[in-house]
């Protein structure tokens, strides 16, 4: 079991000045890793002191809490401070020196980040010096690119436990690559000229906050761009580490899978249908048939002929919203353009005879975004369900330029507390590949191939006048599918995903008195749970009547094991071996 302590007195005050608490994601952040967790004050978990792994993200003057953590790590326990020591050097065995707004990690070949290859872009870190006797893994660079020799994670044995520190504020860096910065004015742009944002369009792009030279990569010498996904990169060390506090302290670490059935990652295909060319959407669904591929339809007023309509629906694709708000084009941004834009799409879709009964998904014409979270509130009134407007629009800041591939729910702003709010944003990679100075066919295949590294959704934009544009574009996407589909990945529409992500969170897993505990919102086929190496015997399993299969697998650089279930709706209970996290 995870235990989360944070100062939510604190919050408040902070949240009445008018300010974030970015630390209030952090039960975001282990929902979406699929891994179970409580959130305590600092009083109420005092007040017990719950076995496992306790993460802090923030304390109070209520106890002598280097005194109270020594304590808990010699019963057996872990501590993992996260973003500062909170006054527990002593205990993490570290002195902290002082806090950084911005920087970076190198890792300096750490087992912890083996095979990872972004450059861990950070907002707000802790700089400390360990002591005698701590491991240390990767150092800090700091914002005007100094070395030093201040480390990203330390670790300290404590008797049967354990005391670690991830210096890095992953809440805040979470939050500001994924979410960017407001957008009011051009970004920018990129000195070699692959990143001219500032053409004077507001657009999701000019909200990014990574670094043009320090977080960009090249396929095969070319234009770089955006190849790595920090965020995601993030969250596979924190899973490693939280995986080693398990082991260190013989609980057995559990997690829900990203996908049903044992899948290691998911494709996406959108589509963005400027100019509405009835010839070029026929072409494109030709090739869908093909490739055998279910797409979500982008649809940009006045929209196509209704037998347009009918064949894409007939195909079994899903008919989405493209918001246009570009000014040269007529439009604005305004929530009432929004609004009578989507009416317009629900109307003819509700005049047919199997026409979409609502209008899940959208992506803004040309990514066209100002403010912060306002379109966000404006899809959750109007019911759409996942946005798809986060990606780049040049040659040079396509990729993982929201830092990630896994769709995630933004965080909103102090005014509300910084609610999660009820929309998914699944950021756009790359578009069109492989038309000249948009995505070449080799950067599309390494998009896929660091999307399934880091488990996430490969997400592509094809416009359907590209299809007729240029001649090889048809025959590279029916090649890119096939290649993603060799490579593990299936393909799913927007919908598909956000059925799957909604279920998924209905699901808690967590080790109890020797057994899997699993409570599922609703009945979820093909469930997909990661348990350390044997906690299963085979016996167990093939008795179960929910465990369909067992399996040794590698996850995030792990060895693991694999359940796949058929659980139904309520609690399922699953002996493991032995007393396996009995204490937990």
């Amino acid at each position: 079991m995870i235990h989360v302590i944070w100062n939510e007195k604190r919050a408040n005050e902070v949240w009445g000045q008018g300010r974030d608490v970015y630390e209030s994601y952090w039960p975001e952040m282990l929902r979406q890793a699929g891994l179970a967790y409580e959130i305590w004050t600092p009083e109420s978990w005092l007040g017990k002191q719950p076995d496992g792994v306790t993460i802090v993200t923030g304390l109070d003057d209520s106890a002598d809490w280097p005194a109270v953590f020594q304590a808990y790590c010699a019963r057996g326990n872990a501590l993992l401070a996260v973003g500062g020591t909170y006054g527990l050097d002593d205990v993490l065995g570290v002195k902290n020196v002082r806090h950084i707004h911005e920087g970076w990690i190198d890792w300096n070949g750490a087992a912890l980040a083996d095979g990872m290859h972004s450059s861990f872009h950070f907002f707000g870190s802790a700089l400390v010096r360990p002591d005698d006797g701590t491991e240390a893994h990767g150092t800090i660079t700091l914002r005007n690119g100094t070395d030093t020799a201040h480390p990203a994670i330390t670790l300290k044995p404590a008797s049967s436990g354990i005391a670690a520190l991830f210096a890095v504020d992953l809440a805040r860096t979470f939050r500001l690559i994924q979410q960017g910065v407001t957008v009011v004015k051009d970004g920018v742009p990129a000195d070699d000229g692959s990143g001219a944002i500032d053409d004077d369009i507001l657009k999701a792009d000019d909200s990014v906050v990574l670094d043009w030279k320090r977080d960009r990569d090249s396929v095969e010498e070319g234009v770089p761009f955006f190849l790595h996904p920090i965020v995601d990169e993030f969250r596979l060390v924190l899973l490693r580490l939280v995986h080693r506090l398990h082991e260190k302290t013989s609980r057995t670490f559990a997690q829900v899978w990203f996908w049903p059935e044992g899948v290691e990652a998911v494709g996406h295909i959108s589509h963005d249908t400027d100019g509405n060319l009835v010839e070029a959407a026929n072409m494109m669904m030709d090739r869908l048939n093909e490739a055998d591929v279910k797409t979500s339809w982008c649809v940009i007023m006045p929209g196509y002929p209704e037998d347009v309509y009918e064949r894409v629906l007939a195909d079994g694709h899903e008919m989405a919203f493209h918001y246009n708000a570009l000014p040269q084009e007529g439009c604005y941004w305004d929530e009432g353009l929004f609004n009578e834009q989507l009416s317009q799409l629900q109307s003819q879709m509700a005049a047919m005879e199997n026409g979409a009964e609502r209008i899940w998904t959208n992506k803004n014409h040309y990514l066209r975004w100002e403010g912060d979270l306002q379109f966000y509130k404006w899809c959750e009134k109007a019911g759409i369900v996942v946005e798809q407007s986060k990606g780049g629009t040049k040659q040079g800041n396509k990729g993982f330029l929201a830092g990630t591939c896994h769709p995630y729910l933004p965080a909103s702003d102090a005014a509300e507390h910084n609610r999660i709010m009820n929309v998914y944003s699944n950021p756009t990679l790359a578009w069109d590949p492989p038309v000249p100075l948009r995505c070449t066919y080799p950067e599309a295949k390494a998009l896929v191939d660091r999307s399934k590294d880091v488990y996430g959704v490969a997400h592509f934009l094809y416009h359907p006048a590209t299809f007729k544009m240029y001649p090889d574009v048809g025959p590279a996407f029916v090649e890119l599918i096939r290649y993603g589909k060799e490579a593990g990945l299936t393909w799913w529409t927007a919908l598909e995903l956000y059925n799957w992500l909604e279920l998924r969170r209905t699901v808690d897993v967590r080790v109890e008195a020797g057994k899997l505990r699993i409570v599922s919102g609703k009945a979820c086929q093909g469930l997909t749970v990661l348990l350390s190496e044997e906690s299963l015997s085979p016996e167990t399993a093939a008795a179960s009547p929910v465990v369909r299969s067992v399996k040794p697998v590698e996850r995030f650089g792990i060895r693991l094991q694999e359940l796949v279930l058929d659980v139904a709706q309520g609690e399922t209970l699953i002996a493991l071996q032995g007393a396996v996290g009995a204490a937990g």
